[in-house]
Order: structure tokens, then C-alpha cells, then sequence
């Protein structure tokens, strides 16, 4: 989950870069593109039968793909507007909806570890954000539809295939951001389509990390890991944007942290008792 992340910060920086050249949209389908084909590839090599896996995954395969593609659309807007530390810290508001999904919907364990460091990782994003009102909206929408994105995936390792759930999601939204991008389509200079083609390699990597982790561990503890992000892309905004680090900025990623490791150490004691 923490090279997940690091790959979605990577990713966001271009999608910053490039955001003054071409729309949403476009860099969606970039995002999505790519990672249609490496999971083409992937599919095709363990001879899975697509179809059928999607038949299994049924009604939370097509939630997960669906609310995929709208956070998506909501994060890159809000990506391309703002300060990215505020929009990371903002989006990453997501695993405290999947912790509370989860709970309801898959009936996982909601220990008070759980519980108590996603409200320090709140704390700490509270501490670090220093918000503007207008994109960042979009950044806490896109976390509480990615929420919900992120439980089905959970609910859907019981039945379908971990390459066959990233090629339906990027299949549907390679298609619903092509059809968007064409009334407002952009030939982009050489220099931006590689940021395009960065975009998408730099997210089909840490979309392929995020589907395993989710794969393997439930749902309330994985979406934790995710906080890392907020620091990964803090330091890439200061050193790749200009954006500058504040000493609030600082404390809050400590807090994030201290609750990442808190959360590990609790699950590693867990295993070995």
C-alpha cells in the first residue's frame, strides 16, 4: 500500500504540470489508458476469462468501477486547482469512509486502534491543510465516492480476479473519458503527452499495488496506509512545484505517520500472538 501511494503522488505531480494544457478529462483518459493495456496484457497472460470474471464480481464490480472513474474525475480537478499537500490531505479522507463502509457493509472488525488512529490521521490532515474553499470540495468529494469504491473492491476479492477488476475499471473509464474529452479535446505538445503517458504509468502502478494490498488484508486496515500519501506529496509538491512547507504542514505529517506506524505495529502484534 505504501508504493501504492508513492506511485499516486508521482502521478499527481504531472497531472499538476500538464493541468494548464489539457482538461480533466483528457488526462483521465491518459490515466486510464495505460493501465487498460498493461492490464490487457496481464489478463491475457494468466488466460483469464474475462467475462465470466466480470459476471462474478456482478453489481460491486460495476459500484467499484463506476465511483473509480468519478473519483478520478473529482481528484484530477481538484489536482490541477490547488495546492496539492491540501488536496492529498483532503482526499485522503477516504479510508476513514472505508473504515466506516467495511464495518457496515462487510462486517469487518472495527477495533479501537482502527478507530482511534484514523481520527489522529484526521487530526493530523487537519493540523497540515490550509484550505481553500473552491477545488477542495472537490478533493473531499472524490475521497467519500473513492470510499465507496474502495469497499466494493474489498467486497469483490471474493469473487473476481485482481487483473480482471483493474481491466473492467479501466476499461469503463477509458471509454466514459473519451467520450468527455472530445468536445474539448486538445492536441497536447510532445513535452505534456509524456507527462500524459507519465500520468498513466505512474497510476496504473500504484492502481495494480492498491488492488493487491486490497487483496490481501481487510479493508479498515489497508485504507490506513493510504494517510502516506500526504507526505509523499507534500515533498514532491515543495520539491518538484515550488510549494512550500509549512511548519503546520510538518507537525500534521508527524501526527499521519506516528498513526500509520501505530497501526502496523498493532497488526504485527496481532499476527504474532
Amino acid at each position: 500500500m505504501l508504493v501504492s501511494s508513492l506511485s499516486f503522488s508521482i502521478m499527481q505531480v504531472f497531472v499538476k504540470l500538464s493541468s494548464e494544457e489539457v482538461g480533466t478529462f483528457e488526462q483521465t483518459f491518459f490515466r486510464n489508458l495505460v493501465s487498460l493495456i498493461i492490464a490487457a496484457v496481464m489478463v491475457r497472460r494468466e488466460n483469464l476469462q474475462v467475462f465470466q470474471e466480470i459476471k462474478r464480481g456482478g453489481w460491486a464490480l460495476w459500484g467499484r468501477s463506476f465511483f473509480g472513474f468519478l473519483g478520478i474525475v473529482l481528484f484530477f480537478y481538484a489536482a490541477g486547482h490547488a495546492r496539492q499537500a491540501d488536496v492529498a490531505m483532503l482526499n485522503r479522507a477516504s479510508p476513514v469512509f472505508v473504515t466506516l463502509l467495511a464495518g457496515i457493509f462487510l462486517k469487518e472488525k472495527i477495533t479501537p486502534v482502527k478507530i482511534a488512529s484514523t481520527i489522529l490521521c484526521l487530526v493530523g490532515a487537519y493540523i497540515a491543510m490550509q484550505p481553500s474553499f473552491d477545488s477542495l470540495l472537490a478533493a473531499l468529494l472524490a475521497a467519500v465516492v473513492s470510499g465507496m469504491a474502495y469497499t466494493m473492491l474489498s467486497y469483490c476479492k471474493n469473487f473476481t480476479h485482481p487483473s480482471a477488476i483493474i481491466f473492467h475499471f479501466s476499461a469503463l473509464s477509458t471509454v466514459c473519458a473519451g467520450l468527455m474529452m472530445l468536445p474539448n479535446l486538445v492536441i497536447p505538445s510532445p513535452k505534456v503527452f509524456v507527462m500524459l503517458l507519465l500520468i498513466g504509468v505512474f497510476a496504473a502502478g500504484g492502481q495494480f499495488f492498491l488492488t493487491y494490498a486490497y487483496q490481501q488484508a481487510p479493508a479498515s486496515e489497508v485504507s490506513i496506509y493510504q494517510y502516506s500519501g500526504v507526505v509523499f506529496t507534500a515533498v514532491f509538491s515543495y520539491a518538484f512545484l515550488g510549494e512550500t512547507l509549512s511548519k503546520s504542514s510538518i507537525i500534521g505529517g508527524i501526527v499521519i505517520l506516528g498513526a500509520i506506524f501505530w497501526v502496523f505495529e498493532n497488526t504485527r502484534k496481532e499476527k504474532n500472538t
